[in-house]
């Protein structure tokens, strides 16, 4: 089917109409039969920026609970000084 768009496109019988989202990253050409111009393509969005507009969308709760994760991951455990006398330094 690519050979065959490829074809057409190539005598001028299609051209793409538009873009739509396949996935995070990745755009499809929605193809439409007829002389036309090519939509253009949309420009690519950072990893940052997708993680920008999911977090400006989040609730109180929901961003609280985040920032408690990453407290609770840079938290380092002391080890108990009587089970270290017991059982010995790691």
């Amino acid at each position: 089917s690519r050979d065959m768009i490829q074809k057409l496109r190539e005598e001028g019988r299609v051209h793409i109409q538009s873009w739509r989202k396949t996935s995070v990253t990745q755009w499809s050409a929605v193809y439409r039969y007829g002389i036309g111009v090519d939509a253009d393509k949309p420009e690519p969005v950072s990893s940052s920026s997708r993680l920008r507009k999911h977090r400006s969308k989040e609730d109180a709760d929901t961003k609280e609970r985040r920032l408690a994760k990453q407290r609770q991951l840079k938290r380092k455990i002391k080890r108990d000084p009587l089970t270290a006398a017991f059982f010995g330094e790691v």
